[in-house]
């Protein structure tokens, strides 16, 4: 079975060997592009910028602070929640409006990564002439996760710092939020979003959130560890190069992101165990003696301690609870909040 992946492997690279020649020719050293742009070798230098690319004697960062309330729903795999928002324009730009992330929207049916895809409704072509293709049962999984289920955000409001409702347009996995009058540099405003999402399954997305499960056995439910990465709306960066970096986000890749404070409240079931961004600021609301003291003991150790024990671990599992416990990690001059 190895044998016959291998070779059909070697027949899809020796077919589009011809198309791949030109891109990799792009990447080396020796190729001399005669149209290419020469912003990318020789920047011009400015008061934001010099030559080399360090900041100049001008140069500024926006800063966006972040205050988080958001409620796990363990049945339904669902995050709900709200952010107030304190954006404050350090650029030298009046601003007019605002330009979010909404990453979740990435899995969409009808995103841009999604409509892109190269298995959407009809299978490609085989490499063997007039073989039927093959899907992977991975694609398969995905294609179904994807019409079982509705994934990307909800948002429930959008306002200004006293409540009012703002104008909005989401263009796929960006959003664009019309502020009320111009903001002028070196002032503040405040947004609050209410949000909410379902998370994917992990393994049938391949994403980089989403709820990984593992059952006890063929007639049981089991466990999900939930992995919260691109789960809130977030500021686009906004620099003197680019102005506002509004590219829509095609599931590859990453994209910078403003420095900023967090204060995040992260309400579970009370048997789940948080890590985090940041410092954990209720630990004794949240842990018992016995795990604070392995906290402050794993602060200076130079191995690693559990805080929670494997035995702790399969108690809770064991007893299960319907109450909920509430978490609050904050953290200074971040980029990101995981």
């Amino acid at each position: 079975m190895i044998k016959n992946l291998l070779i059909g492997s070697l027949a899809i690279l020796v077919a589009t060997s011809s198309t791949y020649a030109g891109a990799i020719k792009q990447t080396k050293g020796s190729f001399e592009d005669k149209f290419r742009q020469l912003d990318e070798s020789l920047p011009t230098p400015n008061v934001y910028r010099t030559a080399g690319g360090e900041p100049g004697y001008a140069y500024w960062q926006q800063t966006v602070d972040y205050k988080i309330k958001v409620t796990l729903d363990e049945a339904k795999r669902r995050l709900t929640g709200s952010e107030i928002i304190k954006y404050t324009n350090n650029s030298p730009d009046t601003l007019k409006f605002l330009w979010f992330q909404l990453d979740q929207n990435v899995f969409k049916n009808d995103s841009i990564a999604e409509t892109t895809r190269t298995f959407g409704g009809k299978a490609p072509k085989s490499a063997r002439g007039s073989d039927p293709a093959r899907l992977s049962l991975g694609q398969l999984r995905r294609h179904q996760s994807m019409a079982d289920n509705e994934y990307g955000y909800q948002l429930t409001s959008v306002t200004n710092g006293k409540g009012k409702d703002l104008k909005y347009t989401i263009v796929g996995t960006m959003m664009r939020v019309d502020l009320p009058k111009p903001l002028k540099p070196g002032a503040s405003t405040s947004i609050g979003i209410s949000f909410g999402f379902n998370f994917v399954e992990e393994d049938a997305m391949r994403a980089r959130s989403g709820y990984e499960h593992f059952p006890k056995d063929a007639r049981e439910g089991g466990n999900d560890i939930f992995l919260a990465a691109q789960w809130f709306p977030r500021l686009s960066a906004y620099s003197d190069y680019e102005s506002w970096h509004n590219k829509e986000f095609l599931g590859t890749g990453e994209f910078t992101l403003e420095f900023g404070d967090y204060d995040v409240e992260i309400t579970v079931p009370a048997d789940h165990i948080v890590g985090s961004t940041g410092e954990l600021k209720n630990a004794s609301k949240v842990l018992t003696a016995e795990q604070r003291k392995r906290l402050k003991e794993a602060r200076t150790a130079k191995r690693p301690v559990f805080i929670v024990t494997e035995e702790e671990a399969l108690e809770n599992e064991k007893e299960g609870t319907d109450e909920t416990k509430t978490w609050r990690f904050t953290a200074e001059n971040v980029r990101d909040f995981a």
